[in-house]
């Protein structure tokens, strides 16, 4: 379970990445997340320096958590796991290779990418 001070620590993460990229003078017209939370954090620290979310900068999250998307300003696209069925599959493979029928190997599970206002439509 992530707690309230594990979310603050990751936005704040997200915030302190944009200020390095401002600080060191990069130029950037998207930035893609390793989780929701930082790409809030992101989001904020954009938003302060007067950067506009698509306008300027594309931003995207992972995990699409509802609780980050949707409250985000604008509401985060993000990449969505599937992590329900992925436990599903996984479940399903662990019992079959409990009865006797293993499934050796590379498994893939797909994912999707969930496009909301955070990224500009083209």
């Amino acid at each position: 379970m992530i707690t309230a001070a594990t979310r603050r620590a990751r936005e704040r993460g997200g915030r302190q990445a944009v200020g390095m990229l401002l600080a060191g003078g990069t130029s950037f017209d998207a930035v893609f997340c390793g989780s929701d939370q930082i790409a809030r954090g992101v989001a904020d620290a954009l938003r302060a320096v007067g950067r506009r979310v698509p306008e300027d900068v594309a931003l995207v999250g992972f995990d699409n958590w509802d609780v980050m998307t949707q409250a985000g300003q604008p509401p985060l696209t993000s990449v969505d796991m599937d992590l329900e069925g992925l436990g599903r599959a996984a479940a399903e493979m662990l019992l079959a290779a409990i009865n006797g029928t293993p499934a050796p190997g590379r498994h893939t599970h797909p994912c999707r990418l969930v496009v909301r206002e955070s990224t500009a439509r083209t």
